[in-house]
């Protein structure tokens, strides 16, 4: 799942004026390990990926998305102007009345919400995995071999960084108007 996570954030160009990332793990409780203000830089943050170590337990989503709301994308840390994107990655979603709340809170917050969704048997509630997102924007894959080859790719070209000229200076630059986590 890490190595997921790496191979997406290199798609991008991560800067404090660019696309900034936080991680959130989950288990019984959830945490935040890497913060959105973290790194502004792809390799370190990468570095960092690499030694974030599981935490023990259930899988316990309702806490992550809670966490998520009140602290990652609380008001004094979110740039304004940025789209807020929470990509959930997950091998274990059955339908929960907590994380559906949990979850209706962030849209209603302005947050999309993203799965990727581990599917094989009896792992994820596919149908429960589209309700909770933003749109029905979910992606299923049937095992962890099939995270870099069966959904990196659509992430990125459905949240790529915006080609953007600022007017009267003439020269290009690239802002996103995205964050994530």
């Amino acid at each position: 799942m890490l190595n997921f996570v790496s191979e997406v954030v290199r798609q991008y160009n991560i800067n404090s004026n660019c696309v900034r990332v936080a991680v959130i793990r989950y288990g019984n409780n959830a945490d935040a390990p890497i913060q959105l203000t973290s790194y502004n830089d792809v390799n370190r943050l990468v570095a960092a990926l690499g030694q974030i170590q599981p935490l023990g337990g259930s899988s316990n989503l309702a806490a992550a998305l809670n966490l998520l709301r009140s602290q990652v994308f609380a008001s004094n840390v979110v740039r304004t102007n940025t789209a807020r994107i929470a990509i959930i990655v997950t091998d274990q979603l059955q339908s929960n009345s907590q994380i559906t709340s949990a979850a209706a809170n962030l849209r209603s917050q302005g947050i999309t919400i993203v799965a990727v969704g581990i599917t094989g048997p009896g792992r994820v509630n596919t149908n429960y995995m589209y309700s909770i997102t933003s749109s029905r924007r979910a992606i299923p894959v049937g095992d962890y071999s099939q995270l870099i080859s069966g959904a990196r790719n659509r992430l990125v070209q459905q949240y790529a960084c915006l080609r953007y000229t600022p007017p009267l200076t003439g020269t290009g630059m690239f802002k996103c108007f995205f964050q994530i986590t």
